[in-house]
């Protein structure tokens, strides 16, 4: 049976209260540097790489520890982990803010980035899995599509709060802001009684040193493509060892002998749709971090807006995106998950194929309409995805699945982010009359880069998504 509140009863709603500012302040870390990004790059004097690696980092560290935080959340508990989380996550950002001007910042925000990353991979599988609990089987749907909505919301209050803060007092703040989210989100711990139940068992230590290294030598050779070049040995080197440290890592999870491993390989290959999903997972986020990042480049360099105009203009994704979710949840209760996700997908990828056609106007007025498509596309597919593959798997695997689902999720971000700057990379000299045009026209390439992964994911989605709702919810 799934775990209850200590009264007998499904906790609800009761349970976001200290968790949604927790998932919040992690999400909102995805987004809110990419509104300060063009003020940090000038402040620190850091390369349009270096600022790149601010956002990619976080992705990146997220994605290789939040397996390791799933497996962790069902070793110690779910909530001792995401307060543990809570608790890094505040003090990186913390030094963030306190990084000094000179040789040393971007190697100083980079390290603490990558220390955000941890508190992250800790605190989001547990908190995802304390949510999916507090409610019964039926509810799923909707619980998790109202946390993310929530969560979301909040999300999108980040470049608005981070323009301010930028515009109006530092870009240091966006970071320093993070301790005091922390400090409510922990104060409402204490007053939420929610389970911490422990399950013992060994750490797969060396399956985590694979992945983490692997993943990291991968987006590495990616993301400095740009300065090494595409035929540079490094480029090719650090993307080879790197898939093949990936491969190697697969290989010893799958040895009969790993009683424990970090990620069951084994029993995601056998559990076909939970493997679905996650693919699906990591096309649908391919594209959704460097949409915001380089969007709210696009609006202050291209357009020439200032930091807080630029932040109300990206927000227009979460207009549509707020309803879609509500009603991809609903759809999920009542009909599956396929319904909303093949839907989602196709509105997704015909959005950014509208959008990058709009970038060329140079204005926000005229990006709308591929805007407001592209954020009820990702509206729909994002809390059905997450609650069907978290619906496939036994209440004493959902820490470690919710940590795959995660992995696959930042790693999609990280990889979309790298392959997508890439591109937009050469377009960054604004010098010159061109420079806004020449920038748009490199941004409408990645975006069609962007809409073919989700083209991508729709054909997977309506092709090998089982149909109807899910019988016998594993409780």
């Amino acid at each position: 049976m799934g775990r209850r509140s200590v009264n007998g009863d499904y906790q609800r709603f009761r349970v976001l209260w200290p968790l949604v500012p927790a998932m919040a302040m992690v999400m909102i870390d995805f987004t809110i540097v990419s509104i300060s990004a063009s003020t940090i790059a000038g402040d620190l004097h850091l390369s349009e790489t270096a600022v790149q690696w601010l956002v990619t980092a976080y992705a990146l560290s997220t994605a290789a520890f939040v397996a390791l935080g799933g497996k962790l959340g069902d070793i110690l508990g779910h909530r001792s982990t995401c307060i543990a989380g809570i608790v890094i996550f505040a003090g990186a950002s913390l030094f963030c803010g306190l990084v000094p001007d000179g040789t040393i910042s971007t190697a100083w925000l980079v390290v603490f980035r990558l220390i955000q990353g941890v508190g992250a991979g800790l605190l989001i599988p547990s908190a995802t899995v304390l949510v999916l609990d507090a409610f019964p089987a039926e509810e799923r749907g909707k619980g998790l599509a109202v946390f993310f909505i929530v969560a979301g919301l909040f999300t999108a209050i980040g470049p608005i709060a981070g323009s301010y803060l930028t515009q109006y007092w530092t870009w240091r703040a966006i970071f320093w802001i993070n301790v005091a989210v922390a400090a409510f989100a922990l104060l409402e711990f204490r007053f939420a009684k929610l389970p911490n139940v422990k399950r013992p068992a060994k750490l797969d230590v060396q399956g985590a040193v694979l992945l983490v290294i692997g993943m990291g030598l991968t987006v590495l050779g990616i993301q400095e493509s740009t300065e090494w070049g595409w035929d540079s040995p490094a480029t090719i080197g650090s993307i080879v060892v790197g898939l093949l440290v990936l491969g190697a890592f697969v290989a010893y999870e799958r040895r009969p002998d790993n009683s424990n491993p970090l990620i069951d390989v084994n029993a995601l290959i056998a559990n076909r749709p939970f493997a679905i999903d996650n693919l699906l997972t990591m096309l649908a986020f391919g594209p959704w971090l460097a949409v915001f990042f380089f969007g709210s480049l696009y609006f202050q360099v291209a357009v020439g807006q200032e930091p807080t105009q630029a932040g109300f203009s990206i927000l227009t994704m979460f207009y549509t995106f707020f309803i879609a979710a509500r009603v991809g949840g609903g759809w999920m209760d009542k009909f599956g998950p396929k319904k909303p996700v093949v839907f989602g997908f196709l509105l997704g990828a015909i959005g950014m194929v509208v959008w990058g056609g709009e970038l060329s106007e140079l204005s926000h007025g005229a990006t709308l309409a591929g805007m407001l498509l592209t954020g009820a596309g990702f509206g729909l597919i994002f809390s059905p995805l997450n609650t069907d593959a978290l619906n496939r798997l036994p209440d004493s695997m959902r820490g470690q699945g919710s940590g795959v689902i995660q992995t696959f999720r930042n790693f999609g971000s990280a990889i979309g982010m790298a392959i997508m700057g890439t591109i937009v990379a050469g377009a960054t000299d604004l010098t010159g009359p061109e420079g806004p045009g020449n920038f748009a026209a490199a941004m409408e390439k990645a975006w069609y880069v962007g809409a073919g992964m989700l083209a991508v994911g729709w054909i997977v989605a309506n092709k090998f998504m089982p149909e109807g709702k899910q019988e016998g919810i594993e409780e």
